[in-house]
């Protein structure tokens, strides 16, 4: 396979994954909706620094260990889940609390940049995706983990636009009832999403 056509299958690949609704598409959704787009796009901002989190574990070869001991699956799995979980409690009680817009505070972006960068961190089924595809790609040639990195940072920068525009459709929409009850509603369906992701990810055997 020649390099311009692997790296149109990777794209294509990559594409799909980052189409696929998932906790971060979740996690931008809800930020943009409820606090704007520049909360949506500092999620994303995390989310993206995660990519550096997998491009370092890639190119160290530390993501086999996650692969090799199932103890650190394990750990790693446990508290992505709690995290989710977390999560959807603190939107469930965001969303039974009524609070006027006089009483809104400004919400400061470090918030959901933090939480773009844990959830997709303590996500076990990215580092499973690189390690099941990566090396259909990479090979075992000895510039495999640099150029494991160049796909990694490929993907990230697909997943980042498509997150980037999640949360400017989400910020429009949001724009229109951040204020009413419509708005309560659907962040105790966020809620119950993340708690629902939660427990597929707890349960999840690999």
């Amino acid at each position: 396979m020649t390099l311009p056509s692997l790296l149109l299958a990777w794209s294509a690949l990559a594409l799909a994954a980052s189409l696929s609704p998932g906790p971060d598409t979740l996690l931008v959704a809800g930020h943009a909706a409820r606090n704007g787009l520049r909360a949506g796009l500092a999620a994303v901002a995390g989310i993206v620094t995660g990519g550096l989190w997998y491009m370092a574990l890639f190119g160290f070869g530390l993501l086999r260990l996650l692969n090799a001991s199932p103890t650190l699956f394990l750990v790693v799995k446990t508290g992505g889940a709690l995290y989710l979980a977390w999560l959807g409690i603190k939107l469930l009680l965001g969303a039974l609390r009524r609070q006027p817009a006089t009483q809104q505070h400004p919400v400061r972006l470090s918030a959901p940049y933090r939480q773009g960068f844990i959830t997709n961190a303590l996500n076990p089924k990215v580092a499973l995706f690189y390690l099941a595809a990566l090396p259909q790609f990479v090979g075992t040639a000895p510039h495999a983990p640099l150029f494991g990195i160049v796909l990694i940072a490929i993907h990230y920068a697909i997943g980042g636009a498509w997150l980037s525009a999640v949360a400017v459709g989400a910020a429009k929409t949001g724009g229109t009832i951040r204020n009413s009850n419509f708005m309560r509603w659907i962040e105790g369906m966020l809620g119950a999403a993340f708690i629902g992701l939660a427990g597929k990810l707890a349960v999840s055997r690999s």
